[in-house]
């Protein structure tokens, strides 16, 4: 079973590289190089469903609570500045969905979700610098290594059963897919 910390620097580097193609989508917007309508709408299927309802659903439902309690001050302070950070992060991508449906017709529409695409890319690339810097190096400091074990196997439990058995793998080759079609 594999330590909690690097499940989340796994899931980290894919995620980073879902945001060099989200980054080329967003050059190739600014540009007028054509709407890349069905990539953006997987990006972002990919963001909800990987990065958040997989990666930020470890953290928020049982990674935050358990180093929460661990380290009331430093660990807890994390908790919820990242959680915030991921409510703030669940909007942007709401906003970026509706622009999706709306930028193939509409130039501003278009130009506003560029820009979006932009800042969230800039944003969670901030986030997870912080999560790699600071979480994870609280997360082994504080929490003792039986416990875990049992947050690796919860990690495990998500997903098995709430994403579902080979899901986890599906996502990461939409991500290389759209890599080689808009990451530098």
């Amino acid at each position: 079973m594999e330590d909690p910390n690097d499940v989340l620097k796994a899931e980290h580097e894919a995620i980073e590289l879902l945001l060099a193609a989200v980054e080329g989508m967003a050059g190739r917007l600014a540009t007028k190089g054509g709407f890349p309508r069905k990539d953006l709408q997987t990006a972002l299927t990919i963001v909800t469903e990987f990065a958040d309802k997989c990666h930020h659903a470890k953290e928020e439902r049982t990674l935050f609570p358990i180093l929460s309690k661990a380290s009331p001050k430093v660990g807890a302070e994390l908790a919820r500045r990242l959680t915030s950070d991921h409510i703030a992060f669940r909007k942007l991508v709401g906003t970026m969905k509706e622009q999706v449906a709306k930028g193939e017709r509409d130039e501003k529409v278009r130009a506003q979700l560029g820009k979006n695409l932009d800042t969230y890319v800039r944003l969670l690339r901030q986030h997870i610098l912080i999560e790699n810097t600071e979480l994870l190096p609280e997360v082994a400091r504080s929490i003792p290594e039986a416990e875990r074990r049992r947050l690796a196997a919860e990690f495990e439990r998500i997903e098995d059963e709430e994403i579902g058995a080979g899901v986890h793998e599906k996502y990461h080759r939409m991500i290389h897919k759209l890599a080689d079609a808009y990451a530098g």
